[in-house]
């Protein structure tokens, strides 16, 4: 039987897990010291702890049997690439940790819905906060920022990534000479009937994070971004200009397609 050593664990669970969740950035150690042959991930916002751990689970080794007070075969295998080439073999890995970090963009999103639900009352930074429902789910009376956590672990977290896997699976349904002709860029722009919107969007290139951070939204009827409170209303050059500037910043290619000009007398 080969033994895979915890370097290569890590390294073949990085590639799994950027497979798995494409857009998400993973952070993947190595244990040092008497923690060596264990591994932790870390990551922001993206999927849910129980999501990463099912490819966690199969690169262990062993693992602790706390009624017994000792580690235990898993008899699972990888199988990893060294040096070119394929090896198989049993993992050396006695635990994998997970570490899901939440965003301040989410913490701001919780403290929304959290305003929203106590009826246009701003959200206190200190205190104990009593329990509250926030779109179904049962907020735990809590010191505020544990209650901001919550909200943003059960709520905002969840809802943002179902959004960005239901525009992952629109864009891989669509036709391949569709994709090749949406891949020359993203289109911002403004209409009466639709508001300010940005299309052409994918998984993973870097826009939500900048459309989330000038207040877009996710439409998932329509599949694409909108920016809410523009319907009806005049296009504010001076709000797309930025956010344009702000895309191209992120290595993107944007086209504005502005509005029509209002006639003058």
């Amino acid at each position: 039987m080969d033994y895979i050593d915890t370097k290569h664990v890590a390294a073949e669970l990085k590639r799994r897990l950027q497979n798995a969740f494409p857009g998400v950035k993973f952070n993947v150690r190595k244990g040092t010291g008497t923690g060596s042959a264990w591994i932790s991930v870390y990551w922001t916002d993206g999927p849910s702890t129980a999501d990463v751990e099912e490819h966690t689970r199969p690169m262990q080794g062993s693992q602790f049997n706390g009624m017994e007070d000792r580690y235990e075969s898993t008899d699972n295998t990888v199988t990893v690439t060294v040096k070119g080439r394929k090896v198989t073999g049993k993992p050396l890995v006695e635990g994998i940790n997970t570490h899901r970090d939440v965003s301040d963009d989410a913490l701001k999103a919780a403290a929304a819905l959290w305003f929203e639900a106590h009826d246009g009352t701003e959200p206190p930074t200190s205190g104990m906060l009593d329990a509250c429902v926030i779109d179904g789910h049962v907020i735990q009376e809590n010191w505020a920022p544990q209650q901001m956590w919550q909200i943003a672990n059960d709520v905002v977290l969840p809802q943002r990534w179902a959004a960005a896997k239901e525009q992952a699976a629109a864009q891989a349904a669509r036709p391949e000479h569709a994709q090749e002709e949406g891949a020359e860029g993203l289109t911002l722009k403004h209409t009466d009937e639709d508001g300010t919107t940005v299309t052409g969007t994918r998984l993973g290139d870097g826009a939500a994070d900048v459309l989330k951070r000038h207040d877009f939204k996710w439409h998932r009827k329509n599949q694409y971004w909108y920016a809410p409170g523009t319907r009806h209303k005049e296009a504010d050059t001076g709000f797309m200009a930025a956010v344009a500037a702000d895309l191209r910043a992120a290595d993107l290619a944007v086209t504005t397609a502005q509005p029509e000009a209002t006639p003058t007398a």
